[in-house]
């Protein structure tokens, strides 16, 4: 009987096996969180460097705000220009100190969208840039900013998963 059950359900872990399979999706899961907390540390220090450059009033809340809220892709840049906008605006900067603040969180954006999150979540996830490009579009598309910010994990855990069902069929030496 438990032959048969294991033909039929070949993703079935042995029991020994499993607490790896665990451990290692944990881990999956915390090499993805510090990949995101060192990009926003990065765009933290790009935002407040260029918001000084730009002559930005209030440069370093604004800095800081969006810094913090690019944890959140997509939603966080959508938040931090609107609040990095009020800001220069309530700090008595003109609509010229709001062009300079939009511009600098532009190329912020641009830097993390297409270099550092493939590159820096790629890396940890062992996943390929190009891939993980792909797959946080895919995210949004489908699944707006929460798809977006769970899409390289979870295909990096499916990948794990499928290793070690793999795994599982070989047998034993």
């Amino acid at each position: 009987m438990r032959g048969r059950m294991a033909d039929i359900a070949p993703l079935t872990p042995r029991r020994r096996s499993f607490p790896i399979l665990l451990r290692d999706a944990a881990s999956t899961i915390f090499h993805f969180l510090r990949g995101q907390v060192l990009i926003s540390l990065i765009l933290t220090g790009f935002h407040l460097a260029g918001f000084a450059l730009a002559d930005v009033p209030l440069w370093w809340a604004s800095g800081l705000l969006v810094g913090a809220l690019t944890l959140i892709p997509y939603l966080g840049f959508l938040v931090g220009a609107v609040g990095g906008a009020l800001l220069t605006v309530l700090a008595g900067g003109d609509h010229w100190a709001v062009v300079r603040l939009l511009a600098v969180m532009a190329v912020g954006q641009a830097l993390e969208a297409f270099y550092l999150t493939p590159t820096i979540v790629g890396r940890r996830l062992k996943l390929h840039p190009a891939l993980v490009f792909v797959l946080v579009l895919a995210g949004a598309i489908f699944f707006g900013p929460l798809g977006a910010f769970l899409a390289a994990p979870v295909a990096a855990i499916t990948l794990l998963v499928w290793r070690f069902a793999r795994n599982q069929d070989e047998p034993a030496a």
